[in-house]
């Protein structure tokens, strides 16, 4: 496989904590474009009061990114596309249905952050909520909620409530705990997205080609295609991934 997608990232400019400069945002994408990367699902946060730009600067800034990213040479095969990372609060589906933030790609799917330490039923309980409006929760690095680690029965619970699952494809170096529980979900078929979470250039950078190399060799070619490529673009074309 040469072509991957990142479904979750921070190159979009000067809205969150990611990318400080139009200069950074080039010279992210040059460097996903080195890994192999070659369509990009951009997802700035909104987290209410904490990082909250609004959809007009957002859609600005990404019409501003995709004009550099097809004026530099080396970035101009990249596709762009515009999404959120939302953070889960009770009023985030009102705000879905009002356009103050985006979804994924202009889909039905929502890239969906929770508090690190909340509890799981209260995760159940957002993932519930936004089913019920029509929305399909994408679960943003679920390595990093402490109250799931390990807990693979409760994790398949979500998917089968209809909840999809990304992991940053720096879990696969994380601490051991961490680690593990990262494998034994791709062991089990129970990630459906692998993505760079990239927030600069040098720290926190759009890593995939390594983790795509080692998935492919682990846990089969077909598997690794369907994570990179064939389910993200079912996000591109607002249809269902199968589980």
């Amino acid at each position: 496989m040469t072509e991957l997608t990142d479904i979750h990232c921070h190159v979009l400019p000067q809205v969150d904590d990611g990318s400080k400069n139009m200069e950074t945002s080039i010279e992210m994408l040059r460097q996903m474009y080195d890994e192999g990367i070659r369509r990009v699902i951009v997802t700035p946060h909104y987290h209410k009061g904490h990082m909250d730009a609004d959809i007009d600067t957002v859609r600005s800034r990404f019409h501003e990114l995709e004009e550099a990213c097809g004026a530099d040479p080396k970035t101009a095969g990249i596709e762009l596309y515009l999404g959120c990372e939302l953070y889960y609060y009770p009023s985030a589906i009102s705000w879905l249905q009002e356009g103050v933030i985006s979804t994924m790609a202009g889909s039905d799917y929502v890239l969906t952050e929770f508090a690190f330490t909340l509890d799981k039923h209260s995760i159940e309980d957002g993932i519930t909520n936004l089913i019920n409006a029509g929305y399909l929760p994408i679960i943003a690095h679920i390595e990093r909620y402490e109250n799931l680690v390990g807990d693979l029965d409760f994790v398949s619970g979500l998917i089968e409530k209809g909840a999809y699952v990304q992991i940053n494809s720096e879990a696969l170096d994380a601490p051991y705990k961490v680690r593990k529980f990262a494998k034994k979900l791709l062991k089990n078929h129970m990630v459906h997205f692998v993505a760079t979470d990239a927030h600069g250039v040098h720290h926190r950078t759009p890593k995939l080609a390594a983790a795509a190399q080692y998935i492919a060799k682990h846990y089969g070619e077909e598997y690794c295609t369907r994570l990179f490529s064939e389910n993200p673009s079912r996000i591109l074309e607002n249809e269902y991934v199968s589980s």
